[in-house]
């Protein structure tokens, strides 16, 4: 068994959901605030709610970024530009597009960045080397008609990931669920050979892995995240 010094430094390389007392106190302020409000039920919609874009990049993703992208980069969902913005200080050019306006406002501090839908992209074909979805796939509403204009303005590879849901039988066996099931903006969910058989579709060599590993009681190796790293 690794020490816990150096598990804990293992943590810090994945997307760092928020650990189980964070969600322990997250959950039970929630629901002593709805009580001392004298809330008598509560709906889907109180529980299923969207996330805040990441405030933290994945090094993970960054290093994978930094291995297989060509020197022009399009962010789809930059968010805030935690990504871009990393990969910035080592000579990649980014431009980033986000649905949400204030996010903008914040990436476009540090480059390019526009209000645009991933379905209907507003640039010319083949206009960068690379596209990155981060953590994006998961919540778009018609990822076939992203893809194809994906596949329109890239001129070299795709690199992505997504939330890992190859984990639920084995959490089914501890009573858990995996929190990402409780963003009501996730619409798509994936397990690798289905993210790969999507992704088959568009590019003719495709590359998917998993990462973020954490383990059940069993001794179970289980990942949060899958990669993918499609190529024309």
């Amino acid at each position: 068994m690794k020490p816990i010094p150096e598990f804990l430094r293992q943590l810090k390389a994945i997307f760092r959901p928020c650990s189980s007392p964070e969600m322990k106190q997250i959950y039970t302020n929630f629901l002593r605030e709805k009580e001392d409000s004298r809330v008598t039920m509560l709906h889907r919609e109180d529980l299923y709610m969207p996330g805040s874009p990441n405030t933290e990049c994945s090094p993970y993703m960054i290093d994978l970024v930094r291995k297989h992208a060509g020197h022009e980069i399009l962010d789809i969902g930059c968010g805030t530009g935690v990504n871009s913005i990393e990969l910035l200080k080592t000579g990649f050019h980014c431009t980033g597009i986000e649905t949400d306006p204030s996010y903008v406002n914040k990436a476009k501090k540090h480059f390019p960045a526009f209000v645009m839908n991933a379905e209907e992209l507003d640039f010319p074909d083949k206009s960068f080397d690379t596209t990155i979805l981060i953590e994006v796939l998961e919540h778009i509403r018609n990822p076939t008609a992203a893809l194809s204009e994906i596949v329109r303005v890239t001129r070299k590879n795709l690199v992505l990931s997504v939330p890992n849901i190859s984990a639920l039988p084995f959490c089914v066996e501890h009573h858990t669920i995996m929190h990402h099931f409780f963003d009501s903006s996730h619409v798509n969910f994936f397990t690798p050979p289905m993210l790969k058989r999507f992704l088959e579709q568009f590019f003719p060599d495709v590359q998917t892995g998993e990462f973020g590993q954490f383990f059940n009681l069993s001794g179970k190796k289980l990942f949060y995240h899958i990669y993918a790293i499609a190529s024309f």
